[in-house]
């Protein structure tokens, strides 16, 4: 009897551990960021913010670009996609040339860097053979020979976007701040970009670019 108690113990501080460290984690974080040595609180004042979303689809560039211009304060930002045709989306110069002539004194560039899909197997309930050396090896190498059995346990598969956010000053053609995020399974644009966008603005303030009272 005490054996089954201390056995179902194991079992729920077990699971325990596993919401939360699963149950409470971020599906949107910046794993990175850098700042220009020279950048103060000023150098993110801008007037006028051109946004680009660097991705595969000309219609998610849009989706992106709109999501994530709504969701800049305190200046006048527009997607890039109504200043810069597909045509030359590729070409620095031009697009440049383009944003000064219209006043842009800013840029925020979103690219997509890497899509991973992961697969890991969540386990059922454990069986008693787990909590001993002799038990769990014994059972794992018939299992993997032969034997099959099923305590309940799950293949996921999850898929992890990473993408990369850049500000730039227009003015003085310099790098002010960079990030780098990752999302699990971002199914939903405008959820993922609110979520990111929030902790970008968070990541800013950590960095000494911003303060709270710019929100």
């Amino acid at each position: 009897m005490k054996l089954v108690q201390n056995l179902s113990l194991k079992i729920f501080l077990m699971m325990f551990s596993v919401i939360l460290v699963f149950g409470c984690s971020q599906s949107n974080k910046i794993t990175d960021s850098w700042v220009n040595p020279d950048a103060t609180k000023e150098s993110i004042k801008f007037n006028k913010v051109a946004v680009f979303g660097l991705v595969m689809k000309t219609a998610n560039r849009k989706l992106v670009e709109e999501e994530l211009a709504r969701r800049l304060v305190n200046t006048i930002a527009v997607p890039s996609y109504k200043v810069v045709s597909d045509d030359d989306i590729s070409k620095p110069d031009v697009i440049k040339a383009k944003l000064s002539e219209q006043g842009f004194d800013g840029a925020l560039i979103l690219r997509l860097v890497d899509i991973e899909n992961r697969e890991s197997y969540s386990p059922g309930v454990y069986p008693s053979y787990y909590y001993s050396f002799g038990g769990y090896y014994g059972h794992s190498y018939g299992y993997m020979y032969n034997y099959t059995q099923d305590y309940g346990g799950t293949y996921m598969s999850d898929q992890i976007v990473t993408a990369e956010i850049a500000i730039y000053s227009i003015k003085t053609d310099q790098l002010i701040w960079t990030g780098e995020t990752m999302s699990m399974n971002p199914n939903n644009v405008e959820k993922t970009i609110g979520e990111l966008s929030e902790n970008v603005k968070e990541q800013l303030i950590d960095d000494g670019l911003l303060t709270k009272e710019n929100f």
